[in-house]
């Protein structure tokens, strides 16, 4: 007999209402990704990459959304749990793409994204960058990163698109507040700061930086955990558990990959040789927030 996570696969395998939906959703996320993979290779700027791949959330949210509830009978902006997941996404998918436009628009550039770019002179395919193929395979992962973190949302909205509102939804809406916020903060502190020609050589250690060095992905994770927390309802957890993987694909993306570790990498190499850095680093926890450690030399 298959059991445990066994079975929650082979449910899957069988569940071709789930698939089907899915699948449909991920049509959605490759198309809006392929048109920013073209203008992004045809105009050769930075500034549309965070605004359509952060877009996608939200877009492909609302189609999950209106497919779902329209097949149900149900009114689009009827107060259904469906409806919350769609406005909690759109908040943050929202706020997050107009803080980094905002911010590119400011810069002019991605540092993160130079090396997808090629310099002047350098040839197609066979240069340092090798445009566009890397340009095309990071866009393709941006694909999958929206497929992943949305899974509860999807699954929800097929399995419960009628689903109301109940008072058993405010703890992990409570919880999507509280990340939010605290991200927002986040960005906001760091963004001020780093617009002030004397803090130019320097790293953030205000604020909520003072509790944890990278506070944004704290509050990043939070979000994230709380939307599978809001979109795991019974019915979800019985016949679709593996979308549990969407927390823990944010936590480890941000705590291994693609966050923490490039932001620390890159402190180290600016600041390593700085007392003072060295001690922010040793009083404060790396990602989840704490009053800051004593320490004694």
């Amino acid at each position: 007999m298959v059991t445990g996570w066994g079975a929650a696969l082979q449910k899957f395998i069988t569940s071709e209402p789930i698939r089907r939906h899915l699948w449909s959703c991920a049509k959605v996320i490759v198309g809006i990704n392929t048109v920013g993979f073209g203008l992004t290779a045809l105009t050769q700027t930075h500034k549309l990459t965070d605004l359509l791949g952060t877009g996608a959330f939200v877009a492909v949210t609302w189609y999950s959304h209106v497919k779902c509830s329209s097949g149900m009978g149900l009114r689009i902006l009827q107060p259904t749990s469906s409806l919350l997941l769609t406005s909690c996404v759109t908040l943050w998918g929202t706020r997050l793409a107009g803080y980094l436009f905002f911010r590119i628009l400011q810069t002019g550039h991605d540092s993160r994204l130079a090396a997808f770019f090629p310099e002047e002179n350098e040839p197609w395919l066979v240069g340092r960058s090798m445009y566009p193929l890397k340009l095309a395979f990071f866009w393709g992962v941006q694909s999958l990163w929206p497929m992943i973190v949305l899974l509860p949302v999807f699954v929800s909205q097929k399995l419960t698109p009628g689903n109301p509102i109940t008072r058993l939804h405010m703890v992990p809406f409570g919880g999507f507040l509280f990340g939010f916020i605290w991200e927002t903060v986040a960005d906001i502190q760091k963004f001020i700061f780093k617009s002030k020609p004397k803090n130019k050589d320097l790293w953030i250690q205000k604020g909520l930086y003072r509790y944890s060095r990278h506070p944004n992905y704290f509050g990043e994770i939070v979000v994230w955990a709380s939307m599978c927390a809001l979109a795991s309802n019974r019915t979800v957890m019985r016949r679709a558990p593996w979308v549990v993987i969407s927390p823990l694909f944010v936590y480890m993306l941000l705590r291994y990959v693609s966050g923490v570790p490039i932001l620390e990498a890159s402190h180290a190499e600016r600041y390593g040789g700085d007392l003072d850095y060295l001690q922010y680093r040793e009083r404060t926890n790396l990602l989840f927030p704490w009053r800051p450690k004593k320490i004694h030399y």
